[in-house]
């Protein structure tokens, strides 16, 4: 079996799973090791020139394996690019560990001042970019958290604008870090898809804490039969005990009777099971101890979870129940 020198002599720890043929080459290996390599299934290609070992993400679920050989991606992709082009896009909100609702994970995106093109696996895009547009992760340029969701939102559908633009306020409000979206947008000025952003910009909120729950409200405040929720609602019991939920709606009184907790658990609870890994049954237990109490303050719970997110108007219907019960609508 080949052994190949893994990581670029002058890279950083964001290298470390990575196989350059560079490397390979100058520690007197030879493009045949690595094609065999590649044919004995010893290692896969990331991009040309660039490679992982076969067992690289083999301790990670399916969701984290596709996020970090696409991250992975991204860093062979600028290790092995020309200067004054910078991550951009997905591929930044990838290395800012920026969350976004299916982002494009067929190429790595770069914007740069000079041109702009697409071939397989890369997209430049061509546009303005000053300094203060810019950080540095890893040693690389990218994209700031607003810029970066700014241009995923002019570039997808509506409802990938609003998750996009509510991951990059929730990440700059927990990362103590300014987001001034208005500030791109000004400056971004008339420009591709600016009409997308312009109109869900007054919809985002720093206040969702995943995809899952700014999808959740938006199926929410699109569905005429609800009132729009209050959002992060704080439950105090008698005994100090201060428990947060999603969502929540009052009566007429002011009086919380009905709240919605969307559960993205449950899709790794399954993909922990298909891959034999034991479920975090504590986490499952706690989380019904804190409903029960929730329910002792008769305030109804209503939950939910990403297959209920794919059938809204099921979803809506429940909901509605549940505030007819509690006397918020009629």
């Amino acid at each position: 079996m080949t052994t190949f020198p893994v990581s670029d002599p002058e890279g950083s720890t964001s290298d470390s799973r990575i196989i350059y043929r560079r490397s390979v080459i100058s520690e007197g290996g030879t493009d045949r090791d690595i094609q065999r390599a590649l044919k004995e299934r010893q290692i896969d290609r990331l991009r040309h020139g660039s490679y992982v070992s076969s067992s690289a993400y083999a301790d990670l679920e399916d969701h984290e394996r596709t996020e970090t050989r696409y991250r992975d991606t991204v860093v062979a992709a600028a290790r092995s690019g020309t200067s004054r082009r910078y991550l951009s896009h997905q591929s930044a909100a990838a290395m800012l560990d920026v969350p976004l609702l299916d982002p494009d994970r067929s190429a790595v995106h770069f914007v740069s001042e000079r041109s702009g093109r697409t071939s397989p696996g890369l997209v430049i895009h061509q546009a303005p970019i000053p300094d203060h547009h810019l950080v540095t992760v890893d040693g690389f340029q990218v994209t700031s958290i607003e810029r970066t969701v700014c241009d995923v939102a002019r570039l997808g559908t509506f409802r990938q604008a609003v998750c996009a633009l509510d991951s990059g306020l929730y990440q700059g409000r927990i990362r103590e870090q300014p987001v001034d979206l208005q500030h791109i947008v000004d400056a971004l000025g008339p420009c591709h898809g600016i009409n997308v952003l312009r109109t869900a910009l007054p919809l985002v909120t720093d206040q969702s804490e995943s995809i899952g729950e700014t999808i959740s409200r938006c199926i929410l405040c699109d569905a005429e039969l609800l009132p729009n929720p209050e959002l992060q609602v704080a439950i105090t019991l008698p005994d100090g005990t201060t428990f947060r939920c999603d969502f929540g709606w009052r009566d007429s009184t002011g009086r919380l009777r009905v709240v919605g907790e969307f559960d993205g658990r449950i899709k790794y609870h399954r993909e922990s099971a298909a891959s034999g890994h034991a479920l975090p049954e504590e986490v499952i237990y706690d989380e019904k101890l804190r409903e029960d109490a929730i329910r002792a303050r008769d305030i109804t719970v209503v939950r939910w979870n990403w297959n209920d997110l794919a059938a809204p108007r099921r979803l809506v219907g429940r909901i509605h129940d549940a505030l007819q019960r509690g006397g918020v609508v009629e």
